[in-house]
Order: C-alpha cells, then sequence, then structure tokens
C-alpha cells in the first residue's frame, strides 16, 4: 500500500493515479462519513487495507487549520489525522503533494 497526503487541491488524486489504478481517493471522507454513521473508523481502516493492499491511498491533511469549534469536528480532526499516522506506518511508501509536486518522504 501507498499513501499519498496533502492538502486540498494540491494533485493527490492526480498523482495517485500515476501509481495504480486502484486508488483509494479521499480516504479522510470515507472516516468522517463512518464516524457520523457512528460506525468505528479503525475498522473501516482495517477493512479498507484488507481491500486494497496493493492500493494508493489519498488523504488531506487536515491538521494544518483553525482547530474546529464544534467537538464532532475536533474528534473528526484528531482520528482522521491518527488514522493517517497509522496508514503511513502501514505503508510501504509515503508522498506529500504540494503544487502538483510529490515528495517521497517514507
Amino acid at each position: 500500500m501507498v499513501l499519498v497526503v496533502g492538502g486540498a487541491g494540491q494533485g493527490k488524486y492526480a498523482f495517485a493515479k500515476s501509481l495504480s489504478k486502484d486508488v483509494v481517493k479521499d480516504f479522510q471522507v470515507r472516516v468522517y462519513e463512518s464516524m457520523k454513521h457512528g460506525e468505528n473508523p479503525w475498522e473501516l481502516m482495517r477493512d479498507a487495507l484488507a481491500a486494497h493492499p496493493d492500493g494508493v491511498f489519498t488523504m488531506a491533511e487536515l491538521g494544518c487549520g483553525l482547530v474546529p469549534a464544534d467537538p464532532f469536528e475536533r474528534e473528526y480532526r484528531e482520528i482522521s489525522g491518527r488514522i493517517s499516522c497509522a496508514l503511513a506506518e502501514a505503508a510501504a511508501a509515503v508522498y506529500r503533494v504540494c503544487c502538483g509536486i510529490a515528495v517521497q518522504i517514507k
């Protein structure tokens, strides 16, 4: 598995598609939806890794902005960041994309 991270609109998906046809796009959105439905986002991550062991996951960086006032949004941001860290640990390679330029960080 490969993880591609970066800010919104920075070219993560285009880069991910250049690496593989099996792209799990915007995984942070799936985390958000699972939490909204009362599901366990860690189980979602485990299931996604099992279903896409050779896939490329993309995640937006969420922790660089303002801290949300809403408690759910704060929890989502925290869990999304922790899941991103777990995915990075499990990944064979991690790339950060900024302005359409990918830099391998692992």
